[in-house]
């Protein structure tokens, strides 16, 4: 039995945590974040990013929207820059951010299917206070707790559950296509190439950092890879070229998962952006299967139906 792929069990996690408040907390995140904040009540869960204005990530993270302010959870490396960068521009509306990094911490707890743990919504990307922290229905099905470090370890303690270590967490998070800060996460990758438009991105609002670059690429052309799951029988190594169609591309994470490989990996797309039709790829010479592409079959928030479409013009890296 593989912990959290097989088996229901917990990961305390590094994360940075940083509180914003005051009355236009929520127009102030608007203005700087690639989500819609404006008129999100209370109990709403959704990822950001804080981009560049060329449309690389200064910072990667989830919000979660509370009666008295808004929780975003990030890398616990962005956490300090992004807290002072939020202080830094907020002229004269009512917003404060305060790094709570210190004394807060995060624990997802994630399993085969959906976890039942008290005080979780059922509802996808919701949150529900529990106790003196938050529970948060992670759209996998899994569950994030966050609070001060005394609660959240008497709430672990309490559910009794196996205890998963770095190299579980790996396993699971690159079989479930989640992006990481410093592997998938970098400069010069877009978000559009590593699947996360769909999760992290409102195509109907403006005026934000990196907005420009956002609907350059999405209304008049594409990325040249795909940020996609691939499953091998023989290990893979970040870094290893990923090679389809006479192009190539890179493995950004590895894992062993049970006794086969999961990856990462940006796969070169063909003239019509799609991914080789047999699902194919040869990596560092070795044969691997793509399961999936990041972001595959998830709706993009504000793309409706009136919403222009890429247009088949290759934008080159």
């Amino acid at each position: 039995m593989t912990l959290l792929l097989d088996e229901v069990a917990v990961r305390m996690r590094s994360a940075g945590i940083v509180a914003v408040t005051g009355h236009d907390r929520l127009a102030y995140l608007h203005s700087l974040f690639s989500q819609q904040f404006e008129g999100v009540t209370p109990g709403t869960v959704t990822d950001f990013l804080y981009l560049d204005p060329k449309g690389n990530a200064k910072a990667v993270g989830r919000a979660a929207v509370r009666a008295g302010d808004v929780l975003l959870m990030t890398p616990p490396e962005v956490a300090a820059d992004l807290t002072a960068a939020l202080r830094q521009f907020t002229f004269m509306l009512d917003a404060r951010a305060e790094d709570l990094s210190q004394d807060w911490a995060l624990a997802s707890i994630r399993g085969p299917g959906p976890v039942v743990t008290p005080g979780a919504r059922s509802e996808p990307m919701t949150a529900a206070p529990h106790g003196g922290g938050l529970v948060i229905r992670d759209r996998s099905g899994g569950v994030d707790l966050v609070g001060e470090r005394g609660w959240l370890e008497r709430t672990v303690a309490d559910l009794d559950l196996p205890v998963a270590g770095q190299d579980d967490w790996e396993a699971w998070r690159i079989g479930a296509g989640e992006t990481a800060w410093g592997a998938e996460v970098v400069p010069g990758r877009r978000p559009q190439e590593l699947g996360l438009l769909p999760t992290h991105v409102h195509l109907r609002k403006g005026c934000y950092p990196g907005q420009e670059s956002i609907a350059k690429i999405y209304n008049l052309g594409r990325t040249n890879r795909a940020l996609a799951v691939l499953e091998a029988p023989a290990p893979l190594v970040p870094g290893d070229p990923v090679e389809a169609a006479g192009k190539t591309g890179e493995v950004t994470s590895a894992a062993a998962q049970g006794e086969a490989w999961v990856a990462l990996a940006l796969v070169p797309l063909d003239a019509d952006g799609a991914l080789p039709g047999d699902q194919l790829v040869s990596v560092g010479g070795r044969p691997a299967r793509i399961r999936r592409r990041v972001g595959e079959g998830l709706a993009q928030p504000g793309a409706g139906p009136d919403a222009p479409g890429p247009k088949r013009v290759s934008l080159r890296r």
